[in-house]
């Protein structure tokens, strides 16, 4: 996207001088404007935390399994199930919970969840941040065109559109891409594939797939087993950490060039 084009989609207008004062502009600051344009074009689905990656929390928990999962997720806001996850029934504010505990009250979880908002997947997020505002809500639950639960998704991850990526003190610090040798590197498996392909220089289907964990589960054609190894473009790719089905971690050894 073009100077020009940004200037037009924020401000239905463009001068030579407007260009020009947007130049001058820190790269951060241009990064948050196009992060603004860009909303429109962005839909639910692609910002998500994908039902995989979200805590959810079962209504029948009894008490003390229900505060462990919360204090080892480190989140405040949690979709709340009855019997399938594709049965979300409300959202737990732990600040609810905590003014529960406080007065000594007993926790029965349905009297304090709160109402869930749902979204479909492919709703544009500056309509959902419009209608988030509206509604005073900081979490939606997407769903898919059948009616299951495919994810939620939170202001924070609306806002980092435009911002960028927030760290707060609960978010562990993690590298996406950690290099443990020469052409030897360890990689988060929801890294994007296309800033994994610019990162390591490789040429990767980028348009196929999302993240570099579908693309190595579609390398396989199989659920894979930790320490298997799959080959492409004459590099490895070896699932380093798994979680049931789900990879975690994966180590490329890039093909050494024919000089060295």
């Amino acid at each position: 996207m073009s100077i020009k084009d940004i200037w037009n989609r924020v401000f239905n207008t463009t001068t030579q001088g407007e260009i020009k004062e947007f130049d001058k502009l820190e790269s951060d600051q241009k990064d948050m404007i196009r992060g603004v344009v860009e909303l429109s074009d962005t839909t639910v689905k692609e910002v998500m935390v994908p039902r995989i990656d979200t805590v959810f929390l079962s209504v029948d928990m009894d008490h003390d399994e229900l505060l462990e999962k919360i204090a080892e997720s480190g989140h405040s806001r949690f979709p709340v199930y009855k019997d399938t996850i594709d049965n979300v029934i409300g959202i737990l504010y732990v600040k609810d919970l905590l003014r529960t505990l406080v007065k000594h009250e007993t926790i029965n979880i349905p009297t304090i969840v709160r109402k869930p908002f749902f979204v479909p997947e492919s709703k544009r997020i500056d309509d959902l941040l419009r209608d988030m505002r509206r509604k005073r809500v900081h979490i939606a639950v997407a769903v898919d065109e059948y009616g299951g639960v495919s994810g939620i998704v939170c202001m924070e991850d609306i806002i980092e559109e435009i911002v960028g990526d927030i760290q707060d003190e609960f978010d562990n610090e993690r590298e996406d891409i950690l290099q443990i040798g020469e052409g030897v590197y360890l990689c988060d498996a929801r890294l994007n594939l296309e800033d994994l392909a610019e990162e390591l220089k490789l040429d990767l289907p980028v348009e196929d797939f999302d993240t570099l964990g579908g693309f190595v589960f579609d390398l396989f054609g199989k659920i894979p087993v930790k320490y298997e190894k799959v080959s492409y473009g004459g590099h490895d790719f070896i699932i380093q950490d798994m979680e049931g089905h789900k990879i975690n971690t994966v180590k490329i050894v890039l093909k050494r060039s024919p000089a060295e």
